[in-house]
């Protein structure tokens, strides 16, 4: 089988899509065919950085967030560029795009719901001694909460491990001190691939929640199942709260001080929210 480039045309598509109905991917959900349409896709295949949905950045800069020309399926992407001593947005050190406005990427406690993309992890990414969060899963705040954790958050860890962090609280007003945290390695970071994800949240701030998630790289393809855990992973929130997605560089480690590198580039495409593994295939858009 022949796997299509991380820069691979639109053109290539339409032979993905063909390929994903007729194979049985090991490790993969089975299905016969591509049943449903994702509720959301970002593909940048507009070459806009608001993907046609009016995403909105958190930027300072005008080098913080543009469209890609290397595509995981298609002709573009979007490109996150955060530099050491970036003034600070929403809060931080940050270079990302966001659903906030957008509601049919919204979450909350008790929805079941399948989130597909794929990250670039340049050829030139050098270890660092701290974390830098790729992907967050975030609830805007309660009324009586002065912060909010994210429900969870995938991060590029000094190990050369992908790692998903996941916060939960069953109480109605959460606290610092009151949030259960916990985290899952979930893969080699390999500099110079595609790296795809699948994951299936039941969201549930109980112990009824669950995660499956499945990786795969653009060289070594084939959908391996990484991680399948139960438990709470998100917060007890009033019924008018929910979660939206980030994606881009939040670097943690910058709002204070320096680390052993000074720039953090990273590629997204194919960010997709559905209610099947097919719908948001990540390497099939």
């Amino acid at each position: 089988m022949t796997i299509p480039s991380p820069l691979a045309g639109g053109s290539r598509k339409a032979a993905a899509a063909l390929l994903l109905c007729a194979l049985l991917v090991p490790g993969q959900p089975a299905f016969a065919a591509r049943s449903a349409a994702p509720a959301v896709l970002f593909d940048y295949e507009d070459g806009t950085k608001t993907s046609g949905y009016g995403i909105e950045p958190n930027a300072c800069c005008p080098h913080s967030i543009g469209v890609s020309t290397m595509g995981r399926t298609g002709d573009y992407s979007i490109r996150s560029h955060l530099k050491y001593g970036d003034p600070a947005v929403a809060g931080g050190a940050r270079a990302e795009s966001h659903t906030l406005g957008l509601e049919k990427s919204y979450y909350r406690s008790g929805d079941t719901v399948y989130y597909g993309f794929s990250i670039y992890i340049m050829s030139t990414w050098k270890t660092d001694s701290r974390e830098d969060i790729l992907f967050q899963w975030k609830p805007w705040r309660d009324t009586c909460e002065s912060n909010k954790f994210p429900s969870a958050f995938l991060t590029v860890q000094p190990s050369g491990k992908w790692r998903l962090r996941v916060n939960s609280d069953g109480n109605r007003c959460s606290t610092a001190g009151s949030v259960r945290k916990t985290s899952f390695d979930l893969a080699d970071i390999r500099p110079g691939s595609w790296h795809d994800f699948v994951f299936k949240f039941r969201w549930s701030h109980r112990g009824d929640g669950s995660i499956d998630v499945w990786h795969q790289t653009h060289k070594a393809p084939g959908w391996k199942k990484v991680l399948a855990t139960t438990g709470a992973n998100t917060f007890n929130d009033d019924a008018t709260t929910k979660g939206y997605l980030k994606w881009g560089i939040y670097k943690p480690a910058w709002n204070t001080a320096p680390t052993e590198v000074d720039s953090r580039v990273v590629v997204h495409d194919n960010i997709a929210v559905g209610t099947s593994f097919s719908a948001v295939d990540p390497s099939a858009h």
